[in-house]
């Protein structure tokens, strides 16, 4: 875990928000960004959030298409500072792919690039802080939480040994080391653009779960900057609930 300088940086930067998924463990017709919490899409809180970073200029919506007005009106509702600019990119096939997209229209002015998922309205600003801090200084740094609870590695029920009526567990992994990635994942953009865009012409068939892995797979180090399981991400209804008891608890402070 990183190390950092708890005074804040006005280091310039832009924010993506990867809004263009299919959230199909939502289930539902309305996609997660815009589910509403409070009265409010997902989206327009997540956005509230990402606000107030020192040294925000720009944000890119990465949406589909035909969720571009819904997003327009979710950053209207964020009342985001008047000098930040707002900008869209269309989604892509692939989370990276919308990344890629909303690259392409980061401000050249911005040294650090933020990667948000639209569906955590809840990062630590202090975190935020420390990551584009230590990104600043190293080129890389994600929000991420320590795992709890034991992990188990199982079996897959289908695979070669047969079909098994239950998952059969293989081995318990020790969790001292393990973490749980979250985001903003922030880096420095020129480094960031510099290897999407190899990727993206050598490798285009390959697939990274989160940004911080293209990283990894070009031996670039990754600091990890200690978050909170508060930033969650909302994937499942149940994480709804767990939302608005986590709005209404920060409210009656």
């Amino acid at each position: 875990m990183a190390r950092y300088n708890q005074s804040a940086i006005r280091i310039p930067n832009s924010a993506i928000v990867v809004a263009a998924g299919s959230s199909s463990r939502m289930g539902g017709k309305v996609r997660k960004p815009y589910l509403k919490l409070r009265g409010k899409p997902i989206l327009a809180w997540t956005l509230k959030a990402l606000g107030g970073i020192p040294g925000l200029q720009q944000i890119v919506l990465v949406t589909r298409p035909d969720d571009r007005t819904r997003a327009a009106a979710a950053a209207k509702l964020a009342k985001l500072p008047k000098h930040v600019k707002l900008d869209f990119a269309n989604g892509g096939a692939r989370r990276q792919d919308s990344v890629f997209n909303g690259l392409k229209v980061v401000s050249n002015n911005s040294k650090l690039v933020l990667i948000h998922d639209a569906a955590r309205p809840f990062p630590s600003r202090t975190a935020i802080e420390a990551a584009c801090a230590q990104a600043n200084e190293s080129g890389a740094a994600i929000l991420a939480c320590r795992v709890r609870d034991t992990v188990k590695r199982a079996a897959d029920p289908n695979g070669p040994a047969g079909k098994m009526p239950w998952v059969q567990i293989w081995e318990t992994i020790p969790r001292n080391d393990l973490w749980l990635a979250q985001t903003p994942q922030v880096f420095r953009r020129d480094l960031i653009l510099a290897l999407v865009e190899r990727i993206a012409r050598r490798e285009p068939e390959r697939e990274f779960t989160d940004d911080a892995a293209i990283f990894e797979y070009f031996g670039v180090p990754v600091a990890i900057i200690e978050s909170s399981e508060t930033n969650l991400k909302v994937t499942r209804p149940e994480d709804l609930m767990i939302a608005e008891m986590l709005l209404r608890r920060s409210r009656t402070r």
